[in-house]
């Protein structure tokens, strides 16, 4: 029963991240690179903002993201359980 209530909390996450799509803005040099980069901790604070808490361990982000774009990255939430982000890293001003 507890592992019953564990999965469908987890599913509930699950959907809402899938549902949740992030935007940062970051200031950017010469052919869209960006001046730093958006990393699993800048996820991490923003799903939390957004009241969802994740660890950032559980963010599959295998290197920050250091170009403009559109990504999609995958979190686990439960075993078997990988919702994916939709996150956009925009230009600054």
């Amino acid at each position: 029963a507890k592992a019953a209530k564990l999965k469908a909390s987890a599913e509930a996450i699950a959907k809402r991240l899938s549902d949740t799509p992030l935007s940062f803005k970051r200031k950017v040099g010469e052919q869209d690179k960006l001046y730093g980069s958006v990393t699993a901790m800048d996820l991490a604070e923003a799903l939390a903002g957004r009241g969802v808490q994740i660890d950032r361990r559980a963010i599959d982000l295998s290197e920050p993201l250091k170009t403009l774009g559109t990504y999609k990255v995958a979190i686990r939430v439960h075993a078997g359980l990988t919702p994916e982000v939709t996150i956009a890293v925009e230009p600054k001003g």
